[in-house]
């Protein structure tokens, strides 16, 4: 875990999450965090209404100052936190999620730590609908918060999965996670009407996990609901979760994975952080 991105646009929910980044890399000491804005390229129309005459942001005064003032804000969150861990930023222009998309793709980044909230407003460049996407199409894994977290706290994380076939790649991640935060592992199989199996089969499917993967420091449950997505979130609410963690995978018929809408629909529902690896190769 080398680089956390947190896409940072200076409100509440960002705060929180570089907050949560900079507990997890001081506990990850070779990690290293980067602050991502962006600032939104102004539409020609949008750029009349300001006064200016040109469409390029580099040659217009208003951009040049705006890149300026956000810079200077940036440099003072990085000098608050850089006593704790190595911190840098990087401003962008652009569209918020197509910039974040093509910087998780490009730059080796190995977590990114994304603030959301319910409000779709523009002080909110990186809200709920930015979120849900980057969870979609994210190739590494990506943490959504809503509120302030105190990683001390966190005891309790929620894997769900059908266990008719866990990628190892998705294990030594769940491992990875519940090692860093000293964390019991709830693991719990939804049965939903659609596909639904009898308790036999899934303690034996859920009991031979823990068994071929060495699992410790665990809990087994079957919840059932309605629905996956809602059923996840209705888990962990009612044995108060920490977190949730969720492989993802957009191939249909891979039944042993949750499809990326669902992981969506956990992500923007849920109360606690929800963790998503996507595993498509």
């Amino acid at each position: 875990m080398k680089k956390i991105l947190v896409p940072f646009d200076f409100t509440l929910p960002s705060d929180n999450a570089l907050d949560f980044a900079t507990q997890l890399a001081e506990r990850h000491a070779s990690s290293e965090i980067v602050l991502f804005h962006v600032i939104e390229h102004p539409s020609e129309s949008r750029l009349k209404i300001m006064g200016a005459s040109s469409i390029d942001p580099l040659e217009n005064l208003y951009m040049n100052k705006l890149i300026q003032q956000t810079e200077l804000k940036l440099r003072a969150v990085v000098t608050n936190v850089m006593s704790k861990v190595t911190v840098s930023f990087k401003i962008v222009i652009g569209n918020p999620y197509v910039s974040l998309a093509t910087e998780v793709a490009n730059q080796d980044v190995n977590l990114v730590i994304m603030g959301t909230s319910s409000l779709d407003d523009l002080e909110n460049l990186f809200s709920s609908s930015n979120a849900e996407k980057v969870v979609r199409n994210a190739q590494c894994p990506v943490i959504t918060i809503k509120n302030k977290i105190h990683i001390e706290k966190i005891k309790n994380i929620v894997f769900a999965s059908n266990f008719e076939e866990v990628n190892p790649r998705l294990v030594e991640r769940v491992s990875f996670v519940q090692d860093l935060m000293q964390a019991k592992l709830r693991i719990v199989k939804i049965n939903t009407p659609e596909s639904f199996t009898n308790t036999r089969h899934d303690i034996k499917q859920m009991s031979a996990f823990v068994e071929t993967n060495i699992i410790s420091n665990y809990t087994i449950d079957i919840h059932n609901f309605n629905n996956e997505e809602d059923g996840i979130v209705d888990f962990a609410d009612f044995i108060e979760a920490d977190m949730i963690m969720l492989g993802t995978h957009q191939r249909k018929g891979m039944s042993h994975f949750f499809n990326r809408s669902v992981a969506e629909d956990v992500a923007n529902n849920s109360k606690c952080p929800v963790i998503t690896v996507q595993l498509d190769e």
